[in-house]
């Protein structure tokens, strides 16, 4: 689930972003620049989120992956033109992208037996795929019906059930 979500408000909010910041007077430089520091938010940090949740364990870093992406959406959904607000979103969407994919992945892998981690990774990814697919195509209706800020709360609205059971979820064991 935490993949599933992740995955899905990154594309929808990621995938509009463009279109905003050219809606707001952005050139292709700037808006190269904006998606650049989100892939190196995506990407750069992987390995400390994987610290991250090795170290303090799974939930809370899926729970740092919401709060993330959650001010990500707050970010970049009020940013209008303002250029600078909409990268330090961006790149907040990229890192709360890269903790829920890497926490979640790991929950996974936690819970399956050896024998079925490649079947259930493989469902993982498609599930992810899937969704994010639908996010991607619902984010263009939803941003030329109500726009990119109404977007950024749709996307916010995403994260609602898996915050909730993150924060009401026991923590069995260390990884959890």
């Amino acid at each position: 689930m935490t993949v599933t979500v992740s995955h899905t408000a990154m594309v929808s909010v990621m995938s509009m972003t463009p279109l905003d910041l050219g809606h707001h007077g952005a050139g292709i430089d700037l808006i190269g620049l904006v998606i650049s520091i989100h892939i190196a938010g995506m990407y750069a940090f992987s390995p400390v989120m994987g610290r991250l949740s090795d170290r303090f364990g799974r939930l809370p870093v899926i729970g740092l992956a919401m709060a993330l992406l959650a001010c990500a959406a707050l970010l970049a959904g009020t940013a209008g033109a303002t250029h600078a607000q909409t990268a330090v979103g961006l790149f907040l969407l990229g890192l709360g992208w890269s903790a829920g994919l890497v926490a979640g992945s790991a929950l996974l892998t936690d819970s399956v037996p050896q024998p079925a981690r490649a079947a259930a990774q493989g469902l993982s990814d498609l599930t992810m795929n899937t969704a994010a697919g639908l996010g991607g195509a619902a984010a263009g209706l939803v941003m030329a019906q109500a726009g990119y800020g109404r977007l950024n709360l749709v996307a916010a609205c995403l994260l609602l059930p898996l915050g909730a059971l993150v924060l009401f979820t026991r923590r069995g064991d260390s990884r959890s």
